[in-house]
């Protein structure tokens, strides 16, 4: 049993003839939300062209704004209106002095406007209104000045993030990145990654070897790497590992401080503390089962882990140094691949006959679905806001990675490529 199920792990780590490869530098997807049910509704907003200065380039204008509606389409917070159906006079329709009757009157709940002047370095203007009670409502960042071509979507990612900051007290985190792994080849294997609104897919290691199960820490990202001939620890193109052991999963401490990984040496996988050079410095696990995948807890305290100990993997919870280990799923049969939320659920795939699915789990043993009857989906992963998880999905809608809200209801398809998995969201 010990074995069969280990197998089932690794099988996450090789690569299948059968699956189609990843396209990785190219790609995004256009705005389709599939929508579950239960949870709340979308709050209705308006984001209208950009007013662009004389002498700034339109491609440059259009491309803001459609920044702008992709955050605010994927924030899961709001549904953008048509511009089609917009009233307003883009020539009257001023930066600081929007028509609200014509808002309300495509009942648009809220509007975000934005002015683009200059040819480059560029200033960028942005505004946030409530329709219904005709106000301006202040965001952190609004404002920005000598913004370069390169770094202008990334402004527009700061507005956006405080946009959501304006409404609940937490910012966003649409300037992240999500990493992954992909079929780069025949028994090949890269390590890429990705912005949340699926713009600027980008491949960060490709060896002609496997290259898997990406981490975030340390500034960067950590990898098992089969280079050598053997699953080894890396960190860019330094070797961590360098002891002879197997080592897969990686987590790297909230505070940096400290690392975890599932090693193996020649018999059942522990997992393991780690200083963050490298050094194997106890097991904290020591048992007779197989234990994979650990991931921190938030303030760090605490690892959440795959175990074997019950008969079948399970997901538990222990001391960040060892020690009152405990089994907090009790349902399926095969759960794997745990990463603990800011939120303090633990999300995490489960296996159900020939397909798999993701749910949560809290500290006392609480579950929750998040996918039904939407094809094969695994490797979850939270965003840093507990808001969102990433994850890798094969369905009718499309085969690559995913994001959903945190409750399942609103999903979303940011990038295509078979043979994506092993996300892992930037902390």
């Amino acid at each position: 049993m010990r074995w069969q199920w280990l197998a089932v792990f690794l099988w996450g780590l090789t690569v299948s003839t059968s699956t189609a490869m990843a396209a990785d530098p190219e790609g995004s997807e256009a705005l389709q939300v599939l929508v579950g049910p239960g949870g709340s509704g979308l709050e209705a907003m308006a984001i209208p062209d950009v007013r662009c200065g004389a002498d700034t380039p339109v491609a440059i204008c259009r491309m803001v704004a459609e920044v702008l509606r992709k955050d605010m389409t994927i924030s899961f917070m709001y549904s953008v209106i048509p511009v089609r159906s917009y009233l307003a006079d883009p020539e009257a329709d001023l930066l600081d002095a929007p028509s609200f009757n014509d808002w309300n009157n495509i009942a648009a709940r809220w509007v975000i406007k934005a002015e683009v002047s200059g040819k480059g370095p560029f200033d960028a203007e942005f505004r946030l209104f409530n329709v219904v009670d005709r106000t301006s409502v202040a965001v952190r960042e609004q404002s920005f000045k000598g913004v370069g071509d390169t770094a202008l979507r990334k402004v527009v990612h700061r507005f956006c993030n405080g946009v959501l900051e304006a409404r609940t007290g937490v910012p966003g985190v649409f300037d992240t990145t999500i990493a992954y792994s992909y079929v780069a080849g025949l028994g090949v294997k890269g390590i890429g990654a990705v912005n949340m609104d699926g713009e600027g897919r980008t491949g960060l290691v490709s060896n002609g070897n496997i290259n898997t199960l990406p981490a975030w820490g340390f500034g960067g990202v950590l990898y098992t790497s089969f280079i050598g001939g053997q699953p080894e620890l890396y960190f860019g193109k330094r070797k961590l590992s360098r002891d002879g052991g197997h080592y897969r999963k990686v987590a790297v401490s909230p505070d940096g401080g400290k690392m975890v990984a599932s090693i193996s040496y020649g018999g059942q996988s522990d997992i393991y503390l780690m200083s963050p050079d490298g050094q194997v410095l106890s097991n904290l696990t020591n048992t007779e089962a197989d234990e994979v995948g650990p991931t921190f807890s938030p303030d760090g305290g605490k690892i959440a882990f795959v175990s074997s100990a019950s008969g079948s993997p399970q997901i538990y919870v222990m001391g960040a140094g060892g020690g009152g280990m405990k089994r907090i799923s009790h349902a399926g049969g095969y759960n794997y691949s745990p990463d603990w939320g800011k939120n303090g659920l633990i999300v995490f795939a489960a296996m159900d006959g020939a397909a798999s699915d993701i749910f949560t789990v809290s500290e006392s043993g609480e579950m929750r679905r998040l996918t039904q009857n939407q094809g094969f989906n695994k490797d979850p992963s939270w965003s840093r806001d507990g808001r969102y998880v990433a994850f890798s999905s094969s369905r009718a809608e499309g085969t690559g990675l995913w994001i959903m809200s945190a409750d399942g209801r609103y999903q979303m398809l940011i990038a295509r490529g078979g043979g994506i998995g092993n996300i892992a969201w930037e902390k």
